[in-house]
């Protein structure tokens, strides 16, 4: 941690107006005209400990793309003023519109503002929205509103204030003072809890940016949920197919069982566009499970749904996993009728009516035990599908034969039973939330008649 001297007692807080642009000697050369990149400053020593995750980058860059704004950086500091000051004198040397968050509680070192004073210039003041809304909060709760409480309802006299509609501290925009043929230039500053720093994006800031004569723009975008394949074999199917090109950009976002493929391009482009993700589908096939951002359990239901048929699942290894991904979905009650998490060998004979001879000859994780559990959970709950998964979670249990993250998945219906074997060689947990992916994905295919 730095010696940079922290903010001083509310008592002592220099809340004097500065010289107008004594402070802004110190920025680096500005950009010279408008840009649709912007940057986050986000703050908090507890963001590099190890002990919160941040996931702001995520919720502004998601909001922003829409507009044809591209978040191009992501800046971490500590609680140091310092720190702070030439993380956000940075970012406007490269960028016009800044964003930063966190620091704009009441105790030690939440010293934000103080920063950004060092930046811009000026002194605080009270924002007397926020603060009524404070004494109205206080009030309710029969607490007084102390000087420690109050100094979460500052913000910079050159700034506006951005009432918090989740919280107390308010959200704030700055209008940058900047030399002569220079661009505009803004900060907006946002709460650091995560709950807050969406309610003044969503209600403060995005309302604001459409007024701002930013040359702003609808971006064209297609989503392709994909399912089945890695990340590297999509790309390489896609390189053949000439993406991305000049035109089109290609992103990809994997995450734990299925990988987001994201085509962009500006308007003018459209019809490449159009072009170009009928190719993508044509080369992904039936790894495509959607082209919205959505759950596969979610794609699921909605097929369950449509079909007005019911599922109920038998688990082994997943523990109950399954079942739990599909209950997350509201409304699910109208297609999932229940399951049965059978854990031991006696489970599956008593529950799920599996034979003993089949599992003395063939091994709990076994296709034919699969397709017997998928048969037995179908017949136990009289429901249209029925899905099952047993395998080796490990770290503990695998052989030669069958080793760790052995899995044997399958689903039944009126018309038989199919089962699969994947292996995934993995950690025990995400051993159960490929399967838990992998059985789902099997279920959507049979339902999707692939």
């Amino acid at each position: 941690m730095s010696d940079t001297p922290r903010n001083p007692p509310s008592s002592s807080r220099d809340t004097r107006p500065s010289t107008p642009g004594a402070h802004l000697s110190s920025l680096a050369p500005r950009p010279a005209t408008l840009s649709t990149s912007v940057e986050l400053v986000t703050t908090g020593s507890e963001l590099l400990s190890g002990r919160t995750v941040n996931t702001h980058a995520q919720t502004l860059a998601a909001q922003l793309r829409p507009l044809g704004l591209r978040l191009m950086r992501d800046t971490t500091v500590t609680d140091d003023l310092t720190a702070i000051a030439d993380a956000v004198r940075g970012a406007l040397s490269r960028v016009n519109l800044v964003f930063v968050s966190g620091g704009l509680g009441g105790t030690s070192d939440d010293i934000t503002r103080e920063a950004l004073v060092q930046v811009v210039g000026g002194g605080l003041v009270l924002h007397p929205a926020s603060l009524e809304s404070l004494e109205q909060r206080y009030a309710a709760m029969n607490r007084p509103v102390t000087e420690v409480a109050r100094r979460q309802v500052l913000i910079l006299e050159r700034g506006e204030g951005l009432l918090n509609p989740s919280g107390i501290a308010p959200g704030m925009i700055i209008d940058v003072p900047v030399a002569a043929g220079a661009a505009h230039q803004t900060i907006f500053v946002l709460p650091g809890p995560p709950r807050e720093f969406a309610a003044v994006l969503l209600t403060g800031i995005l309302p604001r940016l459409g007024r701002m004569g930013l040359p702003v723009f609808q971006n064209l975008e297609k989503l392709l949920e994909c399912t089945g394949l890695g990340e590297t074999e999509i790309a390489e199917r896609l390189e053949k197919i000439g993406l991305p090109t000049p035109e089109i950009e290609v992103g990809y976002c994997a995450a734990l069982g299925q990988i987001e493929v994201r085509l962009a391009a500006a308007p003018e482009h459209a019809a490449l566009l159009e072009e170009k993700t009928a190719a993508v589908r044509a080369v992904l096939g039936a790894a495509i499970y959607a082209e919205t951002r959505i759950s596969m359990e979610a794609t699921v239901g909605h097929l369950l749904a449509a079909r007005k048929a019911t599922l109920a699942v038998a688990e082994s290894c997943t523990g109950g996993l399954v079942g739990h991904r599909l209950t997350q979905i509201s409304g699910s009650s109208a297609y999932f009728l229940g399951g049965v998490i059978a854990y031991s060998n006696a489970s599956k004979m008593r529950d799920l009516n599996v034979p003993r001879e089949t599992l003395e000859r063939h091994g709990a994780v076994s296709e034919e035990v699969a397709r017997a559990m998928a048969e037995g959970v179908r017949a136990r709950f009289g429901a249209d599908y029925g899905i099952a998964v047993t395998g080796i979670a490990g770290p503990d249990g695998g052989t030669a034969a069958k080793p760790v993250g052995t899995v044997w998945l399958a689903v039944a219906d009126a018309a038989g039973t199919v089962a699969k074997l994947r292996c995934f060689p993995t950690t025990r947990e995400n051993v159960k939330l490929w399967s838990s992916q992998q059985a789902l994905d099997l279920l959507r295919r049979r339902l999707q008649g692939l």
